[in-house]
């Protein structure tokens, strides 16, 4: 469980920093736009995905 939980974590981190990237790239070329909120609400759940599996690492269920 821990090599899931450490994956799953890497993952979202690697999701965290593209989301990053995508909206610096989507502001640069088209300003303010309304397209920008996709990549930063998925940074918002990507972030809290995160959170849980930390969380979730320090139950004795999931070690």
């Amino acid at each position: 469980m821990l090599i899931i939980l450490l994956i799953m974590l890497l993952v979202s981190g690697i999701v965290l920093f593209v989301c990053g990237y995508y909206a610096a790239v989507i502001r640069m070329k088209l300003g303010r736009n309304v397209l920008l909120a996709v990549p930063i609400v998925l940074a918002i759940f990507m972030l809290n995905v995160m959170m849980a599996l930390v969380e979730l690492s320090k139950s004795p269920n999931w070690q």
